[in-house]
């Protein structure tokens, strides 16, 4: 990634440096980087992913979601703009919505949410 980094805060052409580089990185689960890397170089700032399972990891607990899932901020374009870098680059989107959570009794957001297929993994 190109582009002029604040000494201050580390944001690269005002955005926040991406998830899975630098000091201090933010750790991305390896069964969804690829998806996060693409939709950051491509200009989608990702607010959360995660590779989606169901069982419990000891250590680690639950998954976010049951499924590969990317969350992303933006206007009402910018989920379509999403999926077309995302079919573009071959990623198997699942599906796309627009989503608002609701935290202590009060709707938040709406944000971006985007799942991605993936193989059936077996038990272990």
């Amino acid at each position: 990634m190109s582009g002029k980094r604040c000494r201050g805060c580390g944001r690269i052409d005002g955005r926040r440096p991406p998830p899975f580089t630098g000091k201090g990185a933010r750790l991305v689960d390896a069964g969804i980087q690829r998806e996060v890397r693409v939709l950051w170089e491509n200009g989608i700032e990702t607010t959360e992913s995660c590779e989606g399972d169901w069982r419990w990891t000891p250590g680690r607990g639950r998954h976010s979601f049951p499924e590969p899932t990317i969350t992303f901020a933006g206007g009402p374009a910018e989920g379509f703009r999403a999926l077309g870098i995302a079919l573009q680059h071959g990623l198997k989107v699942v599906a796309l919505r627009r989503v608002w959570t609701v935290n202590d009794g009060e709707p938040t957001g709406p944000e971006w949410e985007m799942t991605f297929w993936r193989p059936a993994r077996g038990r272990r």
